[in-house]
C-alpha cells in the first residue's frame, strides 16, 4: 500500500497509548489514529472501519505494553475504509484463528506453567475441551463448551462468550471475547518469549482481518511468521 506522505509523517509522529489519546500531544490508540487519518472526529469508533476490526484493534491496543502497542501504526490506513460489509469473513478468520491456533498454544503452555494443583486441573480441563472443540463442527461447538463440565476450565468465560457470539452472528463482541482470551494468556505467562509469542499472533490475526477488504473469500490461517515483516 502506498502512503501519502502527509499519512506517513503522521504515523511516524503519533505515539499509540491507551484509550483514546490526546491528539492535541500526537499521542492516540490506534483506533483513534484511524479516525484521524479518515476526516473523523477524535474518537475510538470511526465509522470508516470495520466494527470487527475495530472490537479487535482496541482491546489489544490497551493491553500492549508500550513498545508492543506502537507495532499497530501501520494498519491505521490499512483500516479506513473496511466498514465494507464483508464482517462475516472477518468472524470467520477470528473463530479459526481461535480454535486452531490460539487454544492449542494457550493449553500447552498452561499445562507446562501451572504451579498448584488448582491450576493443573483447570489447565488439564482446557486441554480436553480445546480437543474437542478441534474435532466438532462448528454448530457443536457451542453446545460442547456450554457444558457444566467445563466450568472450572481455564479461560473458560471469554470463550464461551466468542463461541456465543460467532453462533450470534455478533461480530463486535466475539472479535473483543477473541482478543480477551489472548490477552488473558498473556498475563498467565511469565516467560516474556511466550507472551510475545502472542502478540505477534495479535498483530498477524489483524493482518488478516484487513487483507479480507483485498480477498473476502480466502480465510488462511493466522501466521505466526507475517509480524516479524512489519515490527
Amino acid at each position: 500500500m502506498t502512503e501519502q506522505p502527509h499519512t506517513e509523517r503522521l504515523i511516524e509522529h503519533v505515539e499509540l497509548v491507551r484509550s483514546r489519546g490526546d491528539p492535541a500531544q500526537m499521542k492516540l490508540c490506534v483506533m483513534s489514529l484511524v479516525a484521524r487519518l479518515a476526516g473523523e472526529a477524535h474518537g475510538d469508533q470511526p465509522i470508516c472501519a470495520s466494527p470487527v476490526i475495530a472490537a479487535f484493534a482496541r482491546a489489544v491496543n490497551d493491553a500492549m505494553d508500550r513498545q508492543t502497542r506502537q507495532r499497530l501504526r501501520p494498519f491505521a490506513p490499512r483500516m479506513v475504509g473496511t466498514a465494507d460489509r464483508l464482517d462475516g469473513a472477518r468472524q470467520a478468520r477470528l473463530h479459526t484463528a481461535l480454535i486452531e491456533t490460539l487454544l492449542p498454544a494457550i493449553v500447552t503452555d498452561l499445562q507446562a506453567g501451572a504451579r498448584s494443583h488448582d491450576q493443573a486441573q483447570a489447565a488439564e480441563l482446557a486441554a480436553a475441551l480445546a480437543g474437542q472443540l478441534a474435532h466438532a463442527e462448528a454448530d457443536e461447538q457451542l453446545r460442547i463448551v456450554q457444558d457444566p463440565h467445563w466450568d472450572r476450565a481455564a479461560l473458560i468465560w471469554p470463550l464461551r462468550n466468542a463461541l456465543a457470539a460467532r453462533r450470534d452472528g455478533d461480530g463486535v463482541q466475539q472479535a473483543e471475547s477473541v482478543a480477551r482470551v489472548l490477552i488473558a494468556a498473556v498475563s498467565c505467562l511469565a516467560r516474556p518469549s511466550r507472551r510475545a509469542w502472542y502478540w505477534d499472533q495479535a498483530v498477524a490475526m489483524l493482518d488478516q482481518l484487513c487483507d479480507v477488504a483485498d480477498a473476502p473469500t480466502a480465510a488462511p490461517a493466522v501466521e505466526a511468521a507475517r509480524p516479524a515483516e512489519m515490527a
